[in-house]
């Protein structure tokens, strides 16, 4: 259970994060005296945290099914992809979260309470 809420509290914050950028960009953007190459690549950095927050959406409805015991291979998955430092929410947490999350699945009394479910 910590693991899981670890999990979607870091995507929720890396969320909210990229849509205070999206808000940020739109601000400069929109202002009478914008420089068009800051434009661009501001617009670059925007399309990097949109797939980066369509990834931690997946984290967190896999944290979600995770503190449901929903499914072990697909918590199993969710604890593989947060080791991907490059997406992930808050990357220098997400990493051993992850670990810890994958050596916890993997005790036999937490793999029968999937099945059980």
């Amino acid at each position: 259970l910590p693991i899981a809420i670890t999990l979607l509290v870091l995507s929720i914050l890396h969320i909210v994060g990229g849509l205070f950028y999206f808000v940020y960009v739109y601000s400069l953007s929109a202002a009478p005296n914008a420089d068009p190459l800051t434009t661009h690549m501001s617009t670059v950095y925007c399309m990097y945290y949109g797939i980066s927050m369509l990834y931690c959406m997946l984290l967190a409805s896999g944290a979600f099914s995770m503190m449901r015991q929903g499914s072990y291979m697909w918590a199993m998955t969710i604890c593989i992809l947060s080791l991907i430092p490059m997406f992930g929410p808050c990357y220098f947490l997400a990493v051993p979260i992850g670990i810890w999350g994958i050596l916890v699945l993997r005790r036999p009394d937490v793999r029968d309470s999937f099945t059980r479910m």
